[in-house]
């Protein structure tokens, strides 16, 4: 049968260490304001343990937690989860089978390369109104996993380690949430990545991820703030990029009614845009395939070319914006470019191509040269 325990230094309640020799599954630790030493950690069992303070950090654990493998759940409540040692701040064994949900808690790492949540085997993870700070949360390779972010944050904007590391399989569900740093899946991943009205700082697709990004904000300025590989499937609406977009081996994508920065596509990836802004540069080499619908194509003073097409790449597009704010349009090698402009800010666009049949442009005059 379930038991509430109170847990403090007052004369009502039960010490801190009487409490942990005593834990039956499905007790309720309810903790008062204070801090609370775990110098060898502690293995949670079926448990709920709750922070009584006004914010997490009023209830500090000084230390680390495991779930059992046996464990069925573990639920962690206002608390805050410090470790000063190297050790994973919240560990899930590969034998378990368990949820973990964190509420209006915070997790502090060490900054290192040992992830402050580590999750392996089965596991749902929860995260509601949570902060993961100085440590990355990290599903590995043997992880079977389901993980919820919402109103979340994980702040680990480190140059070499992940914020937000999926290897393995499961589905991982981002709503609300921030997240700086790198958030990465790899190549034994076989993930579905939903992202909805969140902002992060760049994210880094391998393995076979299908990727849903809805009304969300990738941050990083640099030339693949959203990189895509392997065989990735994206689905991209409404959202924006403040660098650069990268498409690379057989990847597979859908933009929707957003904006980037740039846009590099090469190999065999294939690409779907519609009614969306590219707002300094556009290149597609290789075997790319792109058709694009009502999309604005624009230069800047930074890059040569505001559109370039080379090797066997092909772009079709209907009611497409040619701005070249002073910058060129190139179709080299056998790449062909077939369009319908609904506008320019030129009244006739010269074009640096090889193969004039290649090129075929309707709405408005153009003319080839060579460079």
């Amino acid at each position: 049968m379930a038991r509430i325990v109170k847990v403090g230094a007052g004369g009502s309640e039960t010490d801190w260490h009487e409490a942990l020799k005593d834990l039956r599954a499905d007790d309720v630790l309810l903790l008062e304001p204070g801090f609370y030493q775990l110098p060898q950690g502690i293995t949670l069992t079926d448990i709920t343990v709750k922070g009584m303070g006004a914010t997490p950090e009023d209830t500090t654990i000084l230390g680390y937690v495991s779930v059992s493998a046996d464990s069925r759940y573990v639920t962690l409540e206002n608390l805050c989860i410090n470790t000063n040692t190297d050790h994973n701040s919240l560990f899930v064994p590969p034998e378990a089978n368990s949820y973990l949900t964190l509420r209006n808690c915070i997790v502090k790492g060490v900054g290192t390369d040992t992830a402050a949540v580590a999750c392996n085997g089965k596991v749902t993870l929860e995260l509601y109104s949570t902060k993961i700070i100085n440590g990355s949360l990290s599903m590995f390779a043997d992880a079977d996993f389901r993980l919820e972010m919402n109103d979340a944050i994980i702040d680990y904007a480190s140059t070499e380690y992940c914020a937000l590391a999926l290897e393995g399989k499961g589905t991982a569900i981002i709503n609300n949430s921030k997240i700086h740093g790198s958030t990465n899946t790899f190549t034994k991943t076989n993930c579905e990545l939903d992202i909805n009205n969140s902002q992060l700082d760049c994210v880094l697709l391998h393995g076979q991820t299908w990727m849903n990004m809805l009304n969300t904000k990738v941050l990083a300025e640099d030339d693949s703030c959203l990189y895509i590989s392997d065989d990735c499937w994206c689905n991209i609406v409404n959202s924006t990029f403040a660098g650069g977009v990268y498409l690379d081996k057989k990847t597979r994508t859908i933009i929707q009614n957003s904006t980037l920065n740039r846009l590099v596509a090469i190999n065999e990836a294939k690409i779907t845009m519609m009614t969306s802004q590219i707002l300094a540069h556009a290149d597609f080499q290789d075997n790319v395939v792109a058709d694009a619908t009502r999309v604005s194509f624009s230069g800047n003073m930074d890059y040569e070319y505001f559109l370039a097409l080379s090797d066997q790449a092909k772009l079709a597009g209907h009611d497409v914006v040619l701005n070249a704010n002073d910058a060129d349009l190139a179709v080299q090698d056998n790449a062909e470019f077939n369009i319908n402009v609904l506008a320019s800010d030129r009244s006739n666009i010269e074009i640096e191509c090889n193969k004039e049949p290649n090129v075929r442009i309707f709405g408005m005059h153009w003319t080839a040269k060579k460079k």
